[in-house]
Parts: C-alpha cells; structure tokens; sequence
C-alpha cells in the first residue's frame, strides 16, 4: 500500500471502519458455518464441503476509497461553484444598486432644469410686467401732463379773452376748448384701445393655454382608462375624482382618490389603472404642464 493510499484511509477512517466491519462480518458467518456442518456417518465415505474463504482486497478498498475521494472532490467543487455563484450574484446586485443610482441621479438633474427653467421663465413674466406697469405709469403721467398744459392753455386764454370783446373771446375760448378736448379724448381713446388689445390678447392666449390643458389631461384620462379592468360588478355611471403627481418625466408619484361613487373594489381598479398607465402623456407645452393633475375618471361601459 502506497503513501497515497495510506493518506486517503487516514483521511476517511469512518469509511476504512466501514470496510473492515463488513469483511469481519463475512469471516464471522463462515466460521459459524464450519462450526455447525454436519459429520460424516459411516459406513459412507466421508463427505468433504469446501469452504471458499472471502480474503480482503487491498484492490477493492482501494477503488472504495477512491469513490469517497472523488465524492469528496465533487463536494468541494460543488462549494466552489457555489460561492461563485454567490460572488456573481453581488456583483450583478452591485451593477444593477449603480445602474439605479444613476437613474434616479440623472432624473433628479432633469427635474432641477425644469424647475430652473420654470424659475426664468417666471423671472420673465414678472419683469414684461413690471415693464407693462412702469409704461402705463408713464401713460399715465404724460396724460397729467397733458390736462396740465391744457389747464395752463385755458388759463392763458382766459387772460386774453378778458382784453378782447365778449363775443370774440367766447368762441375763441369755445374752440380751443373743443380742440383740447378732443386731443385729450383722442389720446384717452388710444390709451384705451391698447389696453383692450392688451387684455384682449391675454385672454386669448389664457383661453388657448386653458383648452391645451384640457386637451392634455383628457389624454390622460383616455391612457388611464386603456389601462384599467372594470370590476365583476360594475354599475354604469360610477366615478372617481383622482389627483395624480408626477414628476417632470410623467411617472406616477403618488395617486389619491378625492371622492368615488362607486364601491372600494372599483376604487381599486382605478388607482391600479393609474400606476399601470405610468409615464402618463408628456405636456404639449411647458406651460401647461403641472406636478398635480385632478381628472374625473369615468367609464363607459
């Protein structure tokens, strides 16, 4: 027996004990077997049974031992397997954890430019209407200039009309009265059609905004409800007022029902049917686009 044999049956003794019990056994039963053989009777010839004895292998535990190593190997690389199984799974848990971080970083980076964006624009509209204020003023202004100077005129032809005869002072006085009456309605009547014009655009503009916004949260509406599954026991005309946020990306935040008229179950369907149209439609416009969106969802059924 060779030193690599030697140190395999020292590294399994329970399956050396195993071996030499079983062969033990054997030598056991033949030696019970030759004690209770029957003797010969005479006058016969005497009947001689051969006994084969069972001789330990050296072959055999060998082969025996060499089934337990290569168990053991197998076991072994099997914890090998395992535990690189184990490191890759961290390491793609690792990739995926970054691939997210980056995610919601570049989301974040997104969300600040819309709302640096947001600030400018409103920046914007605060300093065209404090322009608009300051050139009213000036209107204004020019306007108490103007009843000054005809205030001063009217004085100036008063002082005349005291030296010149009563008649000819009078429609003197009446005519350049009308003339700076009708300069001073002239000016009031242009000042007046440009304010109107102006107000008149902004209400065109605030109508156009207004059906822009209705358009877009109709395409919301219509989204969600491709999205939902009516319940077993719907009822026509149920309805649900819903508030949506979302973030500048159209996905869904959070979703709150305001007031339903229908039982929990279809509340149910509704803010699943919500969740499941995320991202929701994006804006036609930045101006129309709002964090909260209020809709009334009700299907046809």
């Amino acid at each position: 027996m060779d030193s690599t044999l030697w140190s395999d049956i020292k590294g399994h003794p329970l399956a050396l004990g195993v071996s030499l019990g079983f062969h033990v056994l054997i030598l056991i039963i033949l030696s019970i077997s030759l004690t209770h053989s029957e003797k010969p009777t005479l006058p016969h010839a005497p009947q001689v049974k051969t006994v084969q004895a069972v001789v330990v292998n050296a072959a055999e535990v060998e082969a025996e031992l060499m089934k337990l190593k290569q168990a053991d190997e197998r076991s072994k690389q099997q914890e090998i397997n395992r535990k690189k199984q184990l490191e890759d799974d961290a390491q793609r848990a690792r990739d995926e954890r970054r691939q997210e971080e980056k995610r919601l970083a570049d989301i974040k980076r997104k969300q600040k430019e819309q709302e640096k964006a947001e600030k400018e624009k409103q920046a914007k509209l605060d300093r065209e209407r404090k322009q608009k204020q300051e050139e009213l003023a000036k209107l204004e202004k020019q306007q108490q200039e103007l009843e000054k100077k005809r205030q001063a005129e009217q004085q100036r032809l008063a002082a005349i009309e005291e030296k010149r005869k009563a008649e000819e002072d009078a429609a003197r006085r009446k005519k350049e009265a009308e003339e700076a009456e009708a300069r001073r309605q002239a000016e009031e009547a242009e000042l007046k059609r440009r304010m109107e014009e102006e107000e008149k655009r902004l209400a065109q503009q605030n109508t156009r905004l207004q059906s822009v916004r209705a358009q877009y949260i109709k395409s919301i509406e219509q989204q969600v409800v491709r999205n939902w599954s009516p319940p077993a026991n719907m009822v026509d005309g149920w309805s649900c007022e819903v508030l949506v946020v979302q973030n500048v990306m159209g996905d869904v935040i959070q979703v709150q029902m305001l007031k339903c008229s229908g039982n929990e179950i279809f509340r149910d369907t509704v803010e699943r049917a919500v969740r499941k149209a995320s991202p929701l439609p994006m804006a036609p416009e930045p101006d129309v686009f709002d964090k909260r969106i209020q809709f009334t969802f009700k299907p046809k059924l």
